[in-house]
């Protein structure tokens, strides 16, 4: 009986025959240079985008192989671009982490010699999308514009007519009179005047003549009260006479010169 195993990653495909009266397997082969990197067929149409689904756990990192990089083969033709397919709806935004402080950033140190590629490890399985940051802070606001130029000044326009005098009005009514003001403080008293001397008798308001008796004289057995005679003076006769001619009082407007 034959056995037939098609090996699927060798290009092109070969069948390989295997014997039932197969001898015993021999030591594995020195493993032979990398083949140049074909080139890259043509980009197929883009399928439609499927939902996506939950995010697996993520897988520890493979083993990074110790093999030694064959030559990059040269870029090949790149395909036409596939059509576009349909976006799937979006997911739901995770929460905003926060935003860590900018570092300073150092200098930057030459650049090393490229190493030799080791062989690519397998693919570990994609983590979780990380919470979306916390939106950075708003940016200043920016200067004022400059102020536009005043614009012209319009023509000032024309002096209105002067409207007519209004009448005039009514005279209001007289105010209440004032409370009368308190009496003055009565003056101090004046000084008595000297004792007078001429007794008027008469007296010219035209002229301003003034005529009279200057003073009264007692003559012999004559006693006259008061000795100034002023006022009403008495006349007293001491030597005899008839009472006619003595005890007779006369004024001092009665005298005559």
């Amino acid at each position: 009986m034959t056995t037939i195993i098609v090996i699927e990653n060798i290009t092109p495909q070969v069948a390989v025959e295997l014997s039932q009266d197969q001898g015993p397997q021999g030591g594995q082969g020195v493993t032979g240079p990398t083949g140049l990197t074909g080139n890259t067929g043509s980009t197929g149409a883009t399928g439609l985008t499927g939902l996506t689904g939950n995010t697996g756990a993520t897988g520890a990192t493979g083993m990074t192989g110790a093999g030694n990089t064959g030559a990059t083969g040269s870029t090949g033709l790149t395909g036409a671009t596939g059509s576009t397919g349909l976006t799937g709806s979006t997911g739901n935004t995770g929460a905003t982490g926060n935003t860590g402080a900018t570092g300073a950033t150092g200098v930057t140190g030459p650049t090393g010699a490229v190493g030799a590629q080791g062989n690519t490890g397998l693919t570990g399985l994609t983590g979780l999308t990380g919470a979306t940051g916390n939106t950075g802070l708003t940016g200043l606001t920016g200067n004022t514009g400059l102020t536009g130029n005043t614009g012209a000044t319009g023509s000032t326009g024309m002096t209105g007519a002067t409207g007519a005098t209004g009448a005039t009005g009514a005279t209001g009514a007289n105010g209440t009179n004032g409370a009368t003001g308190a009496n003055g403080a009565t003056g101090p008293t004046g000084a008595t005047g000297a004792t007078p001397t001429d007794y008027v008798a008469s007296f010219n308001g035209a002229t301003g003549t003034v005529t009279g008796v200057s003073s009264i004289v007692a003559g012999t057995n004559i006693t006259i009260s008061p000795t100034g005679g002023t006022g009403a003076v008495t006349i007293n006769s001491s030597g005899g006479g008839s009472a006619t001619d003595s005890d007779q009082n006369i004024l001092a407007n009665q005298i005559f010169g």
